[in-house]
């Protein structure tokens, strides 16, 4: 929904769209403890993969990181130091997770750093 939001600026800046960013910051600060159906951000959740299809790390901070409400929380702030800490001596981000059907792209290995991977992060980045 938070995507969705990001299209109209009345709903960027809706209670509803800070009621979301709070909620998902809630699960992110809680998650070792707090362990929703479907919105469980353990191990899986912190690996960087793509394309943005999953309930994931960088897909979660990608949406918020277009809510100006999000960008100074501290708990995206931790959010964002762990994706950050992922990057190699390079700047540039391997992907964590691999499924097979995108074996054939960049982000669909385990092995080297992927240029699509690193600019997705680095978009991210660039909003904080």
């Amino acid at each position: 929904m938070l995507k969705l939001m990001n299209l109209s600026e009345a709903d960027r800046l809706s209670d509803y769209a800070g009621n979301s960013i709070a909620s998902l910051l809630n699960l992110w600060k809680e998650s070792m403890a707090r362990h929703p159906y479907m919105f469980f951000m353990g191990t899986d959740f912190r690996k960087l993969k793509a394309p943005f299809i999953w309930y994931d790390i960088l897909h979660v901070a990608d949406t918020l990181s277009n809510f100006p409400q999000a960008i100074q929380n501290p708990d995206f702030i931790s959010m964002i130091n762990l994706i950050q800490h992922k990057a190699d001596n390079h700047g540039r981000y391997t992907p964590e997770s691999e499924w097979k059907a995108w074996k054939e792209w960049d982000f669909g290995q385990k092995k080297t750093p992927s240029p699509w991977l690193t600019f997705l992060a680095l978009r991210i980045l660039s909003r904080c």
